[in-house]
């Protein structure tokens, strides 16, 4: 899929850009690829890859999905693998994919915007309603990247007809902070691996990807699943969630704290090792308003949860470790760190609470 697209942009960027559960679905339901023989090449249960399908096909009620997983289907019968091998992005070099989807979402975090798209219209329009009430253009975009951002949940829509009409949801904010945190760290001079925003080494395939991640550790969390907090905050039908939504909303502004302050807090095993990898980040050469604010809201949240407690919110929050791996590392009794978890998120609710503050003040 190396062609360009209405809007200009090539399809091997947006390629980029597709959660696995979309390879998954493909593979499945244009290739017929058995559900049990991806489960064997991802290294999951049959189970894993079944619900990860059934997640995809669900999605398709949005005419957005539903467009977009037509078109990618139809290449697919076409011989247009759409998890190929991509040439690999230079970190230097523009994107062009996320400079769309950082105005799109920036535009959408204003107050009363919606996002109005229409069928075989090529350009999404996002407006915002003036005090007059007349509605207000404060942003354009192509509408292959509007399907994307509906795809993986950044915005969602609650009409249907010729005219749709898109919010932005709590997933597409932590997106747009988790880019605005990447671009600053280019822009101030912070490296990584190069990656794409999926977590996916940017040049691998996705099988190629799948089998690497087996290698390495057998219980990682597949990409582009939901965080642990996420789950254990998911209503199952059969009561109340395990993690009440304030719970989950102080896990995820520690998340994007820690995001947003570019801490390297893998591998610390030990609560003073985590006090100086901290100070030592609040120290770093000419950090930026925005990254410093970021390390002194985790610092701070950080000694209010003290030694045992921090250590597992890092573990579950940031890195987003499951509670089986969590519990051999800490050396934790089977079947218990759901319950430290639930303690260490309710003392930082209260810390949050008491400090005041919500996600919008972040987006400066």
């Amino acid at each position: 899929m190396q062609n360009a697209m209405a809007s200009g942009i090539e399809s091997n960027e947006m390629v980029r850009w597709l959660p696995d559960e979309v390879h998954l679905y493909l593979k499945h339901t244009e290739e017929g690829a058995s559900i049990r023989s991806l489960a064997r090449d991802m290294g999951v249960h049959a189970s894993t890859v079944l619900r990860q399908v059934r997640k995809t096909e669900s999605l398709r009620d949005d005419p957005l999905v539903d467009a977009l997983l037509t078109r990618l289907g139809a290449g697919v019968r076409d011989g247009q693998p759409v998890y190929a091998t991509a040439a690999p992005i230079d970190p230097d070099a523009d994107d062009t994919v996320s400079p769309h989807m950082v105005r799109l979402l920036r535009a959408m975090m204003k107050d009363r915007a919606v996002m109005a798209v229409s069928q075989g219209v090529d350009t999404a329009v996002v407006l915002c309603a003036r005090d007059d009430g007349d509605p207000l253009t404060v942003a354009k975009g192509p509408t292959e990247i509007v399907e994307v951002m509906a795809l993986r949940g950044w915005i969602e829509g609650g009409a249907s007809g010729r005219v749709v009409r898109y919010h932005i949801t709590t997933e597409g904010r932590l997106a747009l902070n988790k880019m605005l945190a990447q671009q600053e760290g280019r822009a101030t001079g912070f490296a990584e691996a190069s990656t794409g925003f999926s977590g996916i080494p940017d040049g691998a395939s996705f099988v190629g990807a799948a089998k690497a991640a087996k290698a390495r550790t057998r219980s990682g969390r597949p990409i582009g699943a939901d965080s642990p907090v996420r789950v254990l905050g998911r209503s199952t039908g059969r009561g109340q969630p395990y993690l009440a939504p304030t719970l989950v909303s102080a896990a995820e502004r520690l998340h994007r704290d820690f995001a947003l302050g570019q801490f390297e807090l893998s591998g610390i095993a030990t609560w003073d090792r985590l006090q100086d990898a901290v100070r030592s980040a609040l120290t770093t050469t000419h950090p930026s308003d925005r990254k410093l604010d970021a390390r002194k809201r985790f610092a701070s949240a950080m000694q209010a949860l003290g030694p045992e407690l921090g250590q597992i919110a890092i573990a579950v929050c940031c890195h987003e470790k499951g509670m089986e791996r969590i519990e051999a590392d800490m050396a934790m009794p089977a079947r218990s760190g759901k319950y430290m978890l639930r303690v260490a998120l309710n003392y930082l609710s209260r810390y949050y609470d008491s400090v005041g503050g919500d996600e919008h003040e972040l987006i400066y």
